[in-house]
């Protein structure tokens, strides 16, 4: 008798564990059919019952069912807080599902639901409530990792002048920024705000290794036409080489600078003036390999401006611009000379001798090509420069081949005129 009695018992828990599983089919049914209302009425049921409350799908759908209905003003004004419960239900769906059963299954409705939740926060963000804005915006980031809910708690506590927690939260944020962009994965609308402010908190402490760090990472994602990024640049680059002496670590500031604003008439002069004073001091310390290097950049650098856009207006600050680079030796040569650097001067001519000697860069110039190269540059020089600059074309010309008798007789006809 028992035995029957327990047998019979089991046959009843099993009729109503399958009648509750038959009430969660139905309202996935009336959830299919767009009848929201029967089905929440028959999850409200399930939420109760001692079976269907740990199965993980009933708080999914009671999610939806809320969303959905969330949208009948009539039904808001019976549950206004029918958004956050859905997040609850979420959330609490999540939890229940120790075996992922359904992971991936709702995203898109999560994401449609963290778009709705965000509009709550953002009311509360926009009337300084920051506290509570900070709140529904963890909600959506429990929910989905949302990056931009994340960055939006970081803003929450920027404007509430908690430094620190704004300065946690931008940083963990650039940190996914960063590594998901070396990962070759896109990045969903990123924002650029985290990293101006770390660079603004950097800029002001003078720690300017680190405010430049945030805006080369930002530079990676947002690319290098972003004004906002330029800018600080910009202006941090500025400030931080009046402090610099003039140096290769200066100059390498000064060409970061321009690389974002390449039309900048005080980098550009700034960028002129550094590299004639370190090449003229690696002359004077007869370092020819550093000069020539320097050198040679210089040139090279200035004549690829020849295909840029601002070309036309860059050619009116910079007097060095010339589509071929061993012209630019030409102009270097002469700035040495007026500017009273002779040793420089010459230096510069002799190399732009050498380079135009011959027609072709492969080929290496004899001595007799490079004689004649000087006879002709000395006698355009005769015509177009400066008597002082003549003697120092032709004293540098006869210093180098002394034996050259073209050179030696050029020499005493220029003297005795």
């Amino acid at each position: 008798m028992q035995k029957l009695i327990f047998t019979l018992c089991l046959l009843s828990v099993a009729f109503i564990a399958s009648s509750q599983k038959s009430n969660l089919d139905k309202a996935e049914n009336a959830i299919n059919e767009k009848y929201y209302e029967r089905a929440f009425k028959l999850l409200n049921d399930a939420i109760e019952d001692d079976v269907t409350k740990k199965n993980p799908l009933t708080y999914f759908l009671r999610a939806i069912c809320l969303y959905e209905l969330s949208k009948d003003e009539f039904f808001l004004k019976k549950h206004p807080d029918a958004i956050s419960e859905a997040c609850k239900m979420v959330l609490k769906g999540k939890d229940k599902d120790k075996t992922n059963r359904y992971k991936g299954v709702f995203d898109l409705f999560i994401s449609d639901l963290v778009i709705k939740n965000d509009s709550l926060a953002e009311e509360e963000y926009k009337v300084n409530r920051y506290p509570k804005a900070i709140k529904i915006y963890n909600i959506s980031v429990k929910m989905n990792n949302d990056t931009f809910s994340y960055y939006m708690i970081g803003k929450c506590y920027q404007m509430a002048a908690d430094t620190a927690n704004a300065k946690y939260y931008y940083k963990n944020l650039i940190n996914w920024y960063n590594e998901t962009n070396k990962s070759g994965n896109k990045i969903r609308k990123p924002v650029v705000e985290p990293f101006l402010f770390l660079a603004d908190v950097y800029w002001f402490k003078k720690d300017y290794d680190s405010a430049n760090y945030y805006l080369d990472v930002a530079t990676t994602i947002f690319g290098e036409k972003n004004t906002k990024i330029n800018y600080y640049q910009y202006l941090i680059a500025k400030e931080q080489i009046t402090t610099m002496p003039p140096s290769s670590i200066m100059l390498e500031v000064i060409t970061k600078a321009l690389k974002f604003s390449p039309t900048d008439t005080f980098f550009i002069k700034k960028e002129n003036a550094l590299n004639l004073y370190l090449i003229r001091n690696y002359i004077e310390a007869k370092d020819s390999i550093r000069a020539d290097t320097l050198i040679f950049r210089f040139a090279r650098n200035k004549a690829l401006k020849a295909n840029d856009q601002f070309y036309d207006d860059l050619k009116k600050v910079d007097i060095f611009l010339h589509p071929l680079p061993e012209n630019i030796l030409w102009k270097m040569s002469d700035y040495y000379y007026v500017n009273t650097h002779d040793k420089a001067s010459a230096y510069l001519a002799k190399k732009y001798i050498i380079k135009t000697s011959t027609a072709n860069d492969s080929i290496k110039p004899t001595d007799k090509d490079i004689i004649a190269r000087w006879l002709k540059i000395i006698d355009f020089a005769r015509e177009n420069e400066s008597p002082g600059y003549l003697a120092l074309l032709i004293n540098q010309a006869c210093t180098d081949y002394p034996k050259s008798k073209e050179l030696s007789e050029l020499k005493k006809k220029l003297l005795t005129k």
